[in-house]
């Protein structure tokens, strides 16, 4: 008899600290978000032109600010001390614009909550959306009808192969795609802004066919994104402003931004396949059977080093890789 009561006891009082530490934990969350929207509140006169520029953080990856001179582009900065911002883009038209002036003013963008990253991927040397990305393209528009308030920024990329103002074209023209694909989908095209890498980015080496598969991408992600006026630095996309951070204090004013860690990526499609070499082949005549052009023989070439011993005279019989991109 005595043993049932301690059981009912120690359930009883299990159960009653489960229902406390819910009730804690719910009231806990609901304390840091009204805590989260009272610092955003604060901050509701950024961004601006004010003067200096924004810091780069290179431990958080943000940006650290502490304006000291008024802007003339939309609200004036109010001086409430230091700042963080998660994401600025600087002088992102660059390459439709003129030549920057020292401290001109130049259009960027401020991320702010990030809703969703995204990223699909192309065949070779193609802007073409695959019906894998459609999917993927799909689920974001009715991302982008749930949130009115947020828009989207791509960025075209392409794999190490072939010049920069070549890939910086190729870039622009699978941004572009993605873009189309939006506004065929009813979105506003107002809401959608891009930009090109080209290769700058590109990690895969050219036997990595998995790599520079994902090296050919439109990436972008669904946000709360304003484009401000902010003085020219320099520096553009991205880059370093000339100035240390370190001494940036962490302080209870720190403009917060929220980052929803969720990535959708659409599929890598590449593969191989074996050829044997045969009489009067050559790599010039194997590229453009199987590789759609003549031209690319080097690159076959690079992607059988190991079993080619001379480019020039191929011995029959040989069996070689044939990269299907």
């Amino acid at each position: 008899m005595r043993t049932k009561f301690l059981t009912r006891l120690v359930c009883s009082l299990l159960f009653i600290f489960t229902v406390q530490s819910s009730a804690w934990a719910i009231d806990k969350d609901v304390k840091h978000k009204a805590e989260i929207d009272a610092l955003q509140q604060k901050f509701n006169w950024w961004p601006t032109d004010a003067k200096p520029s924004p810091v780069k953080d290179e431990v958080r990856n943000g940006y650290w600010w502490w304006p000291t001179q008024p802007g003339n582009e939309g609200p004036l900065w109010g001086n409430r001390g230091y700042i963080y911002v998660n994401k600025i883009i600087f002088d992102y038209k660059s390459d439709e614009l003129p030549p920057a002036k020292p401290q001109e003013l130049r259009p960027s963008l401020v991320i702010k909550n990030i809703i969703k990253n995204v990223k699909v991927y192309f065949d070779y040397n193609k802007a073409l959306i695959r019906e894998d990305a459609a999917v993927i393209l799909n689920d974001a528009v009715k991302t982008l009808d749930r949130n009115k308030q947020a828009d989207i920024l791509i960025t075209g990329n392409c794999d190490t192969r072939g010049s920069e103002v070549y890939n910086e074209k190729l870039g622009r023209k699978r941004a572009e795609a993605v873009r189309a694909f939006m506004i065929d989908h009813e979105i506003a095209e107002d809401r959608i802004k891009i930009i090109s890498r080209g290769k700058l980015d590109a990690v895969g080496h050219v036997t990595d066919l998995e790599g520079m598969q994902k090296d050919r991408n439109a990436q972008f992600m669904i946000a709360e994104v304003e484009e401000v006026m902010m003085p020219y630095q320099g520096t553009s996309q991205e880059t370093v402003v000339a100035a240390s951070a370190s001494s940036a204090p962490q302080s209870s004013e720190e403009k917060i931004v929220q980052e929803q860690k969720e990535t959708i990526e659409s599929q890598v499609k590449v593969s191989t396949k074996n050829y044997i070499v045969k009489p009067n082949d050559s790599l010039w005549k194997i590229a453009e059977k199987e590789m759609g052009g003549g031209h690319r023989w080097k690159y076959l070439y690079e992607f059988n080093k190991d079993k080619i011993k001379n480019p020039k005279k191929l011995k029959v019989g040989t069996k070689i890789v044939i990269p299907i991109e």
